[in-house]
């Protein structure tokens, strides 16, 4: 009989730490887009389908950072990663969905996080931010420079739901963020010689 009930103890222990798990809404509305500029600098909202628009449906990965309260970028880790909205309607272009609500391991409910959302386009043959920041690695497509970062979040959980993410930052809401947008990446002029010197070696053999 103890028995029985040190093993009910553990798995009343067991389900109560899975729930005691922090959330958070990783997802952003069609009244925010991800956006996407070009060359020439014209704005495009991901998924669109404008004429000219480098990055389509499911062609962008968004990733989900988040470190204590007011860290710095650094200090994030990767904790999640999606793929732009796949349909072309009006209400889910320019979106992404990794889950509402999306639940944090190792961070208990009611705690305040720091959280960022950064994204490149699958292009770029990239598997994560990092890489698609590295000119090693990376040398065509497009990445968001600059991740944007929400402080002061408090993570939902139990019987409260996690708090939207995406808004105009006021002083009610301020780890609201309210914009990410992808620019092309740039080759470093050692990989512009590099290419060139590739280049020149292919038509050598061609000649030959």
């Amino acid at each position: 009989m103890k028995k029985l009930a040190t093993l009910f103890a553990m798995m009343g222990l067991g389900v109560g730490t899975a729930l005691a798990q922090g959330q958070i809404d990783f997802r952003n509305p069609s009244t925010f887009p991800v956006t996407v500029k070009d060359a020439n600098g014209t704005v495009y909202t991901i998924g669109a389908s404008t004429a000219g628009n480098p990055l389509g449906p499911a062609s962008v990965r968004v990733g989900l950072f988040v470190g204590t309260n007011n860290a710095p970028f650094s200090a994030m880790t990767m904790v999640g990663m999606t793929t732009n909205s796949a349909s072309s309607n009006p209400l889910a272009v320019g979106t992404f969905f990794g889950g509402n609500p999306y639940t944090l391991t190792g961070y208990a409910v009611s705690s305040q996080i720091s959280f960022a959302y950064a994204a490149w386009s699958i292009s770029t043959g990239a598997l994560t931010y990092q890489q698609a920041l590295d000119p090693n690695v990376t040398t065509t497509g497009y990445v968001s420079q600059t991740p944007v970062i929400g402080n002061g979040y408090t993570l939902g959980g139990g019987a409260s739901s996690p708090a939207l993410t995406w808004g105009t930052p006021d002083a009610t809401h301020p780890w609201y963020v309210n914009g990410l947008q992808l620019t092309q990446v740039v080759p470093e002029p050692s990989t512009i010689v590099l290419g060139l010197l590739g280049a020149g070696a292919l038509l050598l053999r061609r000649r030959k």
